[in-house]
């Protein structure tokens, strides 16, 4: 009896443990929400600001393959005076916001030399739509679309190098495959860690001077594609090696999250093992002694 008295006792603590956590956690939750309180109408004018930014580099992008050119300098000076008014503070990175601002400038500057250049307006523009979004929609952005793109292309340099194709059509294949990571490269500095874009630089840097050479080095060629397709998977999120369990619970209640379960998985077993003794005292295992 006394053994069983000291299962349910400790069955009734452990359960009245996880019950206070859980209460504690709640209330933890709705003071942080409070709190926060103060920062909400901050907030919401920040995103209605970053929204605004967006839709405007929408139309701009628009208007420059229209060759609207008229049209593109005028997103360009709403842009440039909303920016005056958005606090990117949580948003992104001070990298991320340097490359936002160049991308602008670069806008600016293709738009006066248009005449000459419209593959550059066009190009730019997109590089601008695709910064906006990244910065509109953290969770999907646009530029993530680009991964097929960005993998047919190392494919295809991976490929000239395996048949050692000519110094010319290497070149071509790696120009296209730079063309296309700079225009995605203002979106994702503003998502991802410097260091990974910094990464990508200098193998794109690398590379090119194998592919510029005269006499292309394909077996250190075909070194670097293989390390390239690693950081590409790792820029688009795409790692090999990445866990397939994704914790159901972000940010700064992951922990306390975690310990909620150990808790209730504590409490389960503690019963489970009351159950079990009381089947034991009554004989359903009569084979355990």
């Amino acid at each position: 009896m006394k053994r069983t008295f000291r299962i349910e006792t400790g069955f009734m603590v452990v359960s009245f443990m996880t019950l206070l956590f859980w209460t504690n956690l709640s209330y933890s939750v709705s003071a942080e929400s409070t709190g926060a309180n103060g920062n909400t109408d901050q907030q919401v004018s920040a995103r209605n600001s970053i929204e605004q930014l967006n839709e405007e580099a929408a139309l701009l992008y628009r208007h420059a393959l229209e060759n609207d050119i008229e049209e593109v300098r005028g997103s360009i000076l709403r842009i440039s005076k909303g920016l005056e008014h958005i606090s990117f503070e949580g948003q992104t990175t001070v990298e991320g916001i340097h490359a936002l601002s160049e991308t602008i400038v670069e806008v600016k500057e293709a738009a006066v030399r248009v005449k000459s250049d419209d593959a550059s307006l066009q190009q730019a523009s997109a590089k601008l739509r695709l910064a906006a979004d990244s910065l509109a929609n953290p969770a999907k952005p646009l530029w993530l679309q680009y991964y097929k793109i960005v993998k047919n292309d190392i494919d295809a340099l991976s490929i000239a190098a395996d048949q050692k194709l000519s110094a010319a059509i290497i070149a071509s294949r790696y120009a296209l495959l730079e063309e296309h990571y700079e225009t995605i490269r203002p979106a994702a500095m503003i998502r991802r860690e410097p260091y990974e874009i910094a990464q990508l630089d200098a193998w794109l840097s690398h590379t090119k001077g194998l592919t510029a050479a005269k006499q292309t080095d394909i077996a250190q060629l075909k070194s670097m594609v293989a390390h390239g397709e690693e950081l590409v998977n790792q820029l688009f999120g795409r790692e090999k090696d990445e866990s397939a369990f994704v914790p159901f619970v972000q940010g700064p209640n992951r922990r306390a999250a975690g310990l909620l379960i150990s808790s209730v998985i504590i409490a389960v077993l503690s019963y489970a093992g009351y159950r079990k003794y009381r089947a034991q005292q009554q004989g359903i295992f009569p084979f355990r002694r």
